[in-house]
């Protein structure tokens, strides 16, 4: 209960302080430089004492009016704050505490799918190996029926490394549409990680004390074909 009271008091500071940061950041809020006094001339006998201090006036009108204009300047950004504050001011414990929720809500989902994009660009590729895992025979989808447990190796990665020309100009055409559609379906601009060498024949026993062999089931060394 606390903490959402804390979060409704930071929520209403910051939406009092933000209009006076985007006041001062505005150029109309700066004052105007004074203007440039008009070139001097020559004073003649019929030149009167009001006629020369005149320039002095309009620098004292000047002044005047710049000053004028800050201060309305500063009481529209006072009204600005006053009005923020009677906004949220208005609002009940049950409306601000749904709105803060909203808030945390979306930057836990924005500070989620920041780290998803950090993971996925920290964790690199990895080539194509030899990988292993354990199961049962039955678990081989040949339909076999055996409690026994065998390790079976299989090939797993990336061969992008390993593209050759042959694979580059493939992919261009297939972009380019110079082949047709069922061609461009079936047609591979990239290796695959496959096994260039199996282990030897895998023997085992069915439920029913039946002796099989399978040949070529267990991958020995993969690469990019």
């Amino acid at each position: 209960m606390k903490l959402w009271k804390f979060a409704a008091i930071g929520l209403i500071l910051c939406g009092a302080t933000l209009p006076l940061l985007i006041f001062k950041a505005t150029p109309s809020s700066r004052a105007p430089p004074p203007p440039l006094p008009p070139p001097h001339r020559r004073a003649s006998s019929s030149s009167s004492p009001s006629s020369l201090s005149t320039p002095s006036n309009s620098s004292s009108s000047s002044e005047t009016g710049v000053r004028q204009r800050r201060v309305r300047s500063a009481e529209s950004g006072n009204s600005l704050i006053t009005e923020f504050m009677e906004m949220f001011q208005s609002f009940t414990a049950g409306e601000l505490k749904q709105v803060i929720g909203t808030l945390l809500e979306r930057k836990a989902r924005r500070d989620a799918q920041q780290s998803k994009r950090t993971k996925r660009a920290k964790k690199p590729s990895k080539h194509c190996s030899l990988r292993d895992v354990e199961v049962m025979v039955s678990q081989l989808g040949l339909g076999y029926v055996s409690d026994e447990t065998i390790v079976f190796h299989y090939c797993s990665g990336t061969c992008i490394a390993d593209r050759r020309f042959y694979d580059l100009t493939l992919e261009h055409m297939k972009r380019q549409r110079l082949l047709k559609k069922n061609q461009r379906k079936n047609a591979r601009h990239s290796p695959c990680c496959r096994p260039i060498a199996y282990e030897k024949d895998i023997s085992f026993l069915d439920n029913l004390s039946r002796y099989y062999t399978i040949p070529e089931l267990s991958a020995q060394a993969c690469g990019c074909v």
